[in-house]
């Protein structure tokens, strides 16, 4: 979800970005209509990686495999280190409140600790969204050492099938790997996909003409049906592994096609410049609207307006809390501190 820095940026990819991490928090909002998210689950975190390898490679700067490693760990790890804290807060403050109680109250207090250095799988309750900034970092750091010639042109299709194969022969491992190193060669799959976009000089944000469109609809949508529910982090691929991969670009094509559309919405912009945020704190809203719906004695079950409404809320509480973690905790959205910011400036001016 990091951009390199220093690159001009295109509003097409941030409207891609915003509709997908907005996808996202639908699909887990509670209420959501469970069609809503099979279709949506079905191509969502796949996007996101092809869109993380497109960046990478077409607007990536060169530079040693050691500042490579440390950029991607700043921009990666400490946001997952700072966002996994305050829920982890949250947790241990409510734990023993309610009917939270029958579930978490008989949980040794470090457990999520646990979940939190393995970084993926149902370990991670606390912060379930951030399985992806560990899983990316993986992904990002193997590709730069693996593949050395990123303009190889069998390379995505390559990792296609080795990824099709993985699921289909390999997993689920015995035991869950840190940090979803089990799931490499799926998230290293799309993220080739974008590499090879980026090095035949392709955009994600290409607009197609609208029949080709819907062709791509007719063909993503009953596929995505018929594969059934999808969840990389817990190991789920739907029905085949085949479908699951055709869905999941299938359906990033057509999402990305409706967000160009987007993109001069001044909103969608700003959610697109914002997705690590975004992805670091919808759930601790959700679970907190969740236990005040809770101790105010609603009993109804939530629906579909529920999950709008807790979207919604977490959409805006975003802006007072991006100008909070700006000022206090920069590197938190994986930005530098200011003093480290003006240091890199004035280094950059005295090599020119």
């Amino acid at each position: 979800m990091s951009r390199p820095a220093g690159s001009q940026r295109d509003p097409r990819i941030d409207a891609i970005r915003a509709l997908a991490i907005v996808l996202v928090m639908l699909g887990h909002a509670r209420g959501i209509p469970e069609t809503f998210q099979s279709l949506v689950f079905s191509f969502h975190v796949p996007l996101f990686f092809l869109l993380s390898g497109w960046l990478a490679t077409a607007h990536g700067r060169a530079r040693g495999d050691g500042t490579f490693v440390a950029r991607q760990a700043r921009g990666l790890l400490l946001p997952y280190l700072g966002f996994f804290l305050p829920a982890y807060g949250y947790w241990l403050a409510t734990r023993n409140i309610g009917s939270k109680a029958q579930r978490w109250g008989e949980v040794p207090w470090w457990d999520p600790l646990q979940g939190a250095l393995a970084g993926s799988g149902p370990g991670l309750y606390v912060q379930p969204a951030l399985w992806f900034l560990p899983a990316l970092f993986v992904t990002a750091v193997a590709y730069r050492l693996l593949v050395r010639r990123p303009h190889a042109r069998w390379l995505a299709p390559v990792a296609a099938v080795v990824c099709c194969a993985w699921i289909e022969a390999v997993l689920p491992l015995p035991v869950r790997l840190p940090w979803s190193l089990d799931l490499l060669p799926v998230c290293f799959c799309f993220y080739a996909f974008g590499a090879a976009l980026a090095v035949h000089g392709r955009s994600p944000a290409t607009p197609l003409p609208a029949g080709i469109v819907w062709l791509v609809v007719a063909a993503w949508l009953p596929l995505a049906w018929f594969n059934g529910r999808v969840d990389i982090n817990l190991m789920r691929f739907g029905a085949s592994a085949f479908a699951f991969l055709a869905a999941a670009l299938l359906g990033s094509l057509v999402a990305s096609q409706l967000a160009t559309r987007l993109h001069r919405w001044p909103a969608v912009a700003w959610i697109g410049r914002n997705t690590l945020l975004l992805l670091g704190i919808h759930f601790p809203v959700f679970f907190v609207l969740s236990g005040i719906r809770a101790v105010a004695g609603v009993e109804s079950p939530p629906g579909p307006g529920w999950a709008l409404f807790v979207t919604a809320v977490a959409l805006l509480a975003a802006v007072p809390l991006r100008w909070l973690l700006l000022r206090l905790a920069p590197w938190v959205l994986g930005q530098p501190g200011r003093e480290t910011a003006n240091i890199g400036r004035a280094s950059e001016a005295q090599t020119r």
